[in-house]
């Protein structure tokens, strides 16, 4: 003990501090370790709560997120049928609107040929109408007169006269 004291080390005081120290441990060790412990323990199974919800909450997550995605490209897929469809049906009536015109057009083509010949024929018949009194005013003056050549021949060229002017 001696060699303590030498060193300035006083053996009665250590023996309190060590006495004192162990009553220090006592308590500490009595009342509050366990509560500090305690206290330690639920923080840590807190923690160990709060990041189980959170990779629950990821998973969860994740799981949504796939959803979500699965639901847009299902979104995207109706929407290109829709547009498709839509599409289709254009073209559709389009080649109905086109048919209808192209009838339509036939149609009125035939109708006009149909009236054209009729006007032409009419025309014919008109034509031929006074042509056939010219011939027949002819025939009767001709026969009303005893006619010779010449004065047979002066009576077509007069009717053929008669017959170019009502032409024009």
């Amino acid at each position: 003990m001696e060699g303590l004291e030498s060193l300035g080390i006083n053996w009665k005081v250590l023996l309190g501090q060590i006495a004192n120290f162990l009553i220090l441990l006592f308590l500490l060790q009595k009342y509050v370790f366990p509560k500090f412990f305690q206290v330690l323990k639920e923080r840590k199974e807190k923690i160990e709560e709060i990041i189980r919800k959170e990779e629950e909450l990821d998973k969860k997550s994740e799981m949504l997120e796939a959803e979500a995605e699965e639901i847009i490209n299902k979104t995207k897929e109706k929407a290109e049928a829709i547009l498709k469809e839509a599409q289709e049906k254009a073209k559709e009536k389009e080649a109905e609107i086109l048919g209808n015109a192209e009838k339509e057009k036939e149609k009125i083509i035939q109708e006009a040929k149909m009236l054209g010949e009729m006007e032409i024929q009419k025309l014919r018949n008109e034509f031929l109408k006074k042509n056939l009194r010219l011939v027949i005013l002819l025939v009767e003056k001709m026969l009303a007169k005893k006619i010779d050549p010449k004065e047979d021949e002066r009576l077509v060229l007069e009717l053929l006269k008669k017959i170019e002017n009502h032409e024009k």
